[in-house]
This record gives C-alpha cells, sequence and structure tokens, in this order.
C-alpha cells in the first residue's frame, strides 16, 4: 500500500525531530510552530487525518514569530497526543506491513500470470500445486505432454515446469513445439531427476530457461518462481515503445490505464482518453507509398508530443490510431486540449515528391466516472465517440455523452453439474449474492446430471463458461461429460473443474488427460471454492480484459 510506505516515513521523521529536541535543554516556540505546521498539511495528504487534526488544534496555542523557549517538560507534555499516535501507528503499520508483505508481492506478480505444471506424477504435481498455490500462484496441471501443448497454446501461461519423461511426448519435442511462440516471454524449466551433460545442454540448446533437478525444496521453488515472474514482469515492462514513432505502444498505454483507474478508485482523481485517427491515412498511402505513410506517423506523432503537456501520456494504438491519456482532466477540458492539439497538425505540412500536403486528425474523448471505471470499457467508450466524429464529416473531436449505445461487459456463465441437490444450491446460491467486479455479468445454470447438461443448447457466442462438473453422477459418468465439452470447445473458453469425492491418482490423472482444467476434492469450503473460481475467472480469461 503506497500510503503505508509514506505513514511510515512520516513517523520516523517525527521521532527523530523529538529525539534532536531531547537532546537540548530548550526549543524556540516558532520552531515548535513549523513542525506542527509541516505536520498538519502532509499527515492529512497521506490519510493520517487524526494526527493532521491534532497539530491543527495545537497551532492555535502558538505564535509563527515568537522567540520564547519551551523547556523540555512542557515541549513534550504538549506533544504528547502526536507521540501517543505514533506510537501506536507505527506498531500497527509495521506488523501489518510484516504480515502482508509476502502474499502482496505474490498478487502484485501473479495478477495476470499462472503455471503450468506438465508432469504424470500426482504426488509430485499435488505438491508443486500445494506450495505455489498457498503463497498466491495460480497452477494449472497437464498430465502429459498433448494435453499440455494445448493448455501452452490456448491459455499462455508465464512459467511451465516441464518434465522430460511424459507418457506419449517427450518433453524435449515439447520444447522444439513451443518455440514459435517464445514473443510472449513465456519461461520453460526441465524439471527432472536425470540432470546428467547432455540433458542440460539439450534442455538449454531448445530453449529451456533453466533445469531444475528433483527432488525440490520448497522454499526454493517459490523464491525461483518469484524470481521468473518478477524478471518477466521487468522484461515486459522495458519494452513500451513503438519502433516506428517513438512514442509509448499498447502496452504501455494498458499499464497507465489501469494505474490510473485504480488511483481515481482510491483517491477519487478523474481522467481522460482520446483516440486519435489520422483522416483518410488510406488516401496517403496509395498516393504517395508507404515510405511518405510513415514520415506522416512519425511527424504527427512528433508534433503531439512537443504539443501535449507534460503529464499526458501518449501512445500509439496500431496503425494510425493514437491515444492520449490526460490525468486530472475532465472530458471537457480534454476536448479543450484536442481542439488546439487538431489545429497544430492542420497546419503542418508534409511533402511528398516536391509537392505538400496537409492532413487532419479526428478525435473520440471519454473520462472515468462511477458508472464506467474499467479500462476496456473507457477505451470502447472513445471509440465510439471516434466513430460519431468520423462518420459526421472527419476532422473533428466528439466527447462521449450516455446517449450512445454502449456495453463491455463480459458474460460469464457459471454452470454446475451435480446430483446433489445441496450443493448445486449452495453454489449458486453463494454466487448470486456475490458482487463481482463491474466488467463481469455472472449467469448461473444448475443441472442434475450430464445427460440433461448435454442435452441442452448451453453454448453462446461471446460468453465464457466455468463448469463445476460432478465426477460420479448417473446416467453419464463425469468424465464422459468432460470428454463430451473438450470435443468443441477448448480451456481458453470453457474452463471445466472436476468436483470429486475421489482423492486417487488414477482418477485424477484420467481427468487430466482428458481436458479438465482444475479439480476441488469434496468435501470443500464454498467460500475457498468461490475465491478459487473468481480466481480462474481473472487469470484464465485476461485476456477479455486487455
Amino acid at each position: 500500500m503506497i500510503n503505508d510506505k509514506y505513514k511510515i516515513m512520516m513517523c520516523d521523521r517525527i521521532i527523530s525531530t523529538i529525539n534532536k529536541w531531547e537532546q537540548q535543554p530548550s526549543i524556540k516556540e516558532h520552531d515548535l510552530y513549523t513542525f506542527l505546521h509541516n505536520l498538519k498539511g502532509t499527515a492529512g495528504s497521506i490519510g493520517m487525518e487524526d494526527l493532521s487534526e491534532i497539530a491543527g488544534t495545537k497551532l492555535n496555542f502558538l505564535e509563527e514569530q515568537s522567540e520564547e523557549s519551551w523547556e523540555k517538560d512542557n515541549w513534550k507534555d504538549f506533544l504528547l497526543p502526536i507521540e501517543e499516535v505514533v506510537s501506536f501507528v507505527e506498531t500497527n503499520m509495521q506488523r501489518h506491513i510484516q504480515e502482508e508483505h509476502e502474499p502482496h508481492f505474490a498478487s502484485a506478480i501473479n495478477s495476470k500470470n499462472f503455471i503450468l505444471v506438465i508432469d504424470d506424477d500426482m504426488v509430485f504435481v499435488s505438491y508443486i500445486k500445494t506450495v505455489l498455490e498457498a503463497k498466491g500462484f495460480m497452477v494449472i496441471v497437464a498430465h502429459n505432454g498433448q494435453r499440455g501443448l494445448e493448455l501452452i497454446y490456448e491459455l499462455s501461461p508465464a512459467l511451465v515446469f516441464l518434465d522430460i519423461k511424459l507418457p506419449d511426448i517427450n518433453g524435449f519435442s515439447i520444447l522444439e513445439n513451443i518455440n514459435k511462440i517464445k514473443s510472449n516471454h513465456m519461461f520453460v524449466a526441465i524439471m527432472s531427476v536425470d540432470d546428467s551433460k547432455e540433458n542440460r545442454a539439450m534442455a538449454f540448446d531448445l530453449g529451456a530457461f533453466d533445469f531444475i533437478k528433483k527432488p525440490l525444496d520448497a522454499t526454493i521453488l517459490t523464491s525461483y518462481v518469484r524470481n521468473r515472474l518478477s524478471f518477466k514482469q521487468e522484461l515486459e515492462l522495458s519494452i513500451v515503445t513503438d519502433e516506428l514513432t517513438q512514442v509509448f505502444n499498447r502496452k504501455y498505454m494498458n499499464l497507465q490505464l489501469e494505474l490510473l483507474t485504480e488511483q481515481y478508485e482510491k483517491n477519487g482523481e478523474v481522467f481522460s482518453i482520446a483516440i486519435t485517427d489520422i483522416d483518410f491515412f488510406k488516401k496517403v498511402n496509395d498516393t504517395y507509398g508507404h515510405i511518405v505513410g510513415d514520415e506522416v506517423l512519425k511527424g504527427f506523432s512528433s508534433s503531439i508530443m512537443s504539443a501535449k503537456r507534460e503529464e499526458d501520456v501518449f501512445c500509439r494504438y496500431g496503425g494510425e490510431e493514437f491515444v492520449l491519456i490526460m490525468p486530472n482532466t475532465t472530458k471537457n477540458a480534454a476536448f479543450g486540449v484536442l481542439e488546439r492539439m487538431r489545429k497544430l497538425i492542420g497546419e503542418q505540412q508534409f511533402t511528398a515528391n516536391g509537392q505538400p500536403f496537409f492532413i487532419t486528425f479526428s478525435a473520440g474523448i471519454t473520462e472515468i466516472s462511477e458508472q464506467i471505471r474499467h479500462p476496456k470499457a473507457l477505451m470502447e467508450q472513445a471509440d465510439q465517440s471516434l466513430y460519431k466524429a468520423k462518420s459526421s464529416g472527419r476532422n473533428r473531436s466528439v466527447v462521449f455523452t450516455n446517449d450512445e449505445v454502449f456495453s463491455s461487459v463480459q458474460k460469464v456463465k457459471l454452470i454446475v453439474i451435480d446430483d446433489v441437490s445441496i450443493i448445486r444450491n449452495l453454489v449458486a446460491g453463494y454466487f448470486m449474492n456475490m458482487q463481482l467486479p463491474e466488467d463481469y455479468l455472472l449467469e448461473i445454470e444448475t443441472y442434475e446430471n450430464g445427460v440433461e447438461f448435454l442435452q441442452t443448447k448451453w453454448h453462446e457466442e461471446n460468453t465464457k463458461y466455468i463448469i463445476l462438473l460432478d465426477g460420479i453422477m448417473p446416467k453419464m459418468d463425469g468424465i464422459d461429460v468432460l470428454k463430451e465439452i473438450r470435443k468443441n470447445y477448448q480451456s481458453n473458453e470453457v474452463i471445466v473443474s472436476m468436483l470429486t469425492g475421489r482423492n486417487d491418482e488414477e482418477y485424477l490423472l484420467e481427468a487430466l488427460a482428458n481436458g479438465a482444467d482444475d479439480f476441488i476434492v469434496k468435501p470443500f469450503n464454498i467460500a475457498d471454492a468461490s475465491n478459487r473460481i473468481l480466481q480462474l475467472v481473472n487469470r484464465l480469461f485476461v485476456k477479455v480484459r486487455q
């Protein structure tokens, strides 16, 4: 928590000042006044309102220019309420940070990453899963190579633990198959008992990031995962510049929108965004060629960068579309900013084959609000306003209004298939009463058996599914239902978590081999299970939210 850091810094400064004064026989009243005056302003800014109020009250008894001396006993009594507050805050804040540091670190790194373990040893897999998920990481399991490859291509995991010896495909063959998706910065670690020189050399030659010998130490494993995911995050953050125009790229834009959205939710800091589109840019390319078109993109970007305010963030969204992010700016103020820029661009002359020409651009503008505050939703609003600007003549800026038709909600359907009515009703009832993020619309359906489920037209376009599927049911076994689901739908669209009272390795292997993404062993705590389901939604359907 950002404010916590500064609260501790404030407490340290107060204690340091008091300790220094205690070494003196007396202090001047104007020094006491300055100390409390600064404390009043800073403490209130970082969320220490009580301390700010006490300082303000104490100031009423002091004169700013007074040279009167205060003996130690006098100023100590005078500042006693402040020392008490500092002592309480320091004690509890330090404890809070110590307790929260580890899960907060894991959450920050893993919010959009998960780990895939490809291994047919269920005891080992369960161990890895338990150790890492206890630290806040999401772990998905594939029991054989074929299923592992499917999940790699469907879900793009951040980190893959891969055994060499698998029942169907050699682990080295999987490495060869996934070389083509290295652009996703996916790290593959070979895990094997056999760490011979030949195996290590082959693993690295084929693109493995690490070779880890079994058995593993839980502490080292957790630290390893943190290290690699942190490095992955740093690597991706370093690649934030568009090569042609040298402005920020779409990845950086998404990061900034997420950051500003968090600030809005915490502090109410409004911001606006504008999507700009160079008018008739295709005509520029067709008339003058793509080299001139690139020069136009660079010239346009350079002009906007020179004209924008220091706090604004300018990014290339794609093609001839750019996004301007404007912190602490309402949409009406943003309109003025865009109109000034539009006039500037309209006056800029370009040249091709000795002939001058000019360009214009259109813009769609919106601002964050209590009703719409997800970055994807804001981008869709701005895009609708841009469409309106282009369809009404181009070379203009349009501010989004609520009259526009707008929908950005991702529909997710939770389906519970279980022949025990109390389980169906508990899960359904629990989720019906949950408050989900505004960018998700959750619907719930329940079925008594797999036959009933498969006979319905349960699948809809533009909908994501999480299916909680009982393993043992009348009429049709859960594994058979799972096989039918996987004939038509992949894990990036339909996630299947098996509900099972069986904790035996053979059954779980069969479920994973046939496409189960997860398993929950009965009896289970409904709150824990629901949290896991929400993690699956947030992490495995993350592409929907970007």
